[in-house]
């Protein structure tokens, strides 16, 4: 049996779908990659498990792409399978201030809910577009605010296909940045929000979003903040003193209302948007000496498999 074969007897749920050689420019925000091998969208923790051991057997590249929100895909693809978190695995339930979340559940719709429910601490969360387990694995956060904040403990999955509880400070939360991917994969997490009243927190909530429709693109693809803010300082300032906004290299070009996010404006291939990277690397360490380094994650530039 081949692992096609082989991945194909463990994606069995009826809401679970499995398919190959998937275009990942339709999943992602940026519009932009090639193939995945195989793209699962799994939908229990039994099948995740089971497709974590499919892994350790035939050691496939798997990567979990979420919503595909600060993703960059290779112009060939990848050379693996790519995997979404849905159903089980995307789910919110409150129990008076804690809120057990699934990884697969979306940003802006954990906010809202839990707005709706009179519960603060995830208002800026509205305007990221990516999912809980993203947000977690990158300690994603705007407004002064971060995920990683409001977490008590953060369920991991391990190679064998265990689960793994851990404790916030386990999870090593920093700057857009934890010690989550070392895990085959994140599962969910446990919030600590703070009661208030709904309505004020919902007017927070939006005025939050409106600020960020207002300061940042929104209807051109684009992956998101394209690079870490430096210690002390803004990348989108020091892209924007360098002269770069509406800088353009192929279908690619850097966002002219908000320098640190470059736009798919025109067919942007992966190739574009990475040597307009460099190019603003280059320039702003020439002009400022300040080394910006990337936020978006990569995928598919290295990976082989048959």
């Amino acid at each position: 049996m081949d692992w096609k074969n082989a991945l194909s007897e463990i994606i069995t749920h009826p809401n679970s779908r499995l398919r190959f050689k998937e275009p990942l420019a339709k999943h992602t925000y940026f519009g932009i990659g090639g193939e995945a091998t195989a793209y699962i969208e799994i939908s229990t923790i039994a099948e995740l498990s089971a497709l974590a051991r499919f892994h350790r057997q035939w050691d496939i590249p798997i990567a979990i792409i979420g919503r595909g929100s600060n993703l960059l895909v290779s112009d060939t693809g990848f050379n693996g399978i790519s995997v979404r978190l849905i159903g089980e695995l995307a789910k919110s339930e409150v129990d008076g201030n804690t809120v057990s979340v699934g990884a697969g559940l979306s940003l802006p719709r954990l906010s809202k809910t839990m707005s709706r429910q009179g519960l603060s601490g995830v208002e800026f969360a509205l305007g990221i577009p990516g999912s809980v387990g993203g947000a977690l694995i990158m300690n994603a956060g705007a407004w002064g605010s971060s995920f990683g904040d409001v977490i008590t403990n953060v369920t991991v999955m391990d190679d064998t296909g265990e689960l793994v509880n851990l404790s916030h400070a386990e999870a090593a939360f920093e700057y857009r940045h934890s010690g989550l991917d070392t895990y085959f994969c994140v599962t969910g997490a446990t919030l600590e929000l703070e009661s208030g009243d709904a309505e004020t927190i919902t007017a927070r909530m939006q005025a939050f979003y409106k600020q960020k429709v207002e300061t940042q693109p929104f209807a051109e693809e684009n992956a998101g903040c394209m690079f870490k803010n430096p210690p002390g300082d803004s990348a989108g300032r020091l892209i924007d003193i360098s002269g770069l906004k509406g800088y353009r290299i192929g279908g690619a070009e850097v966002s002219t209302v908000h320098g640190n996010f470059i736009l798919n404006i025109d067919n942007a291939t992966a190739t574009d948007v990475l040597n307009l990277v460099t190019h603003i690397q280059q320039q702003v360490r020439e002009k400022t000496g300040i080394s910006l380094q990337t936020e978006v994650k990569r995928l598919g530039f290295d990976a082989k498999v048959e």
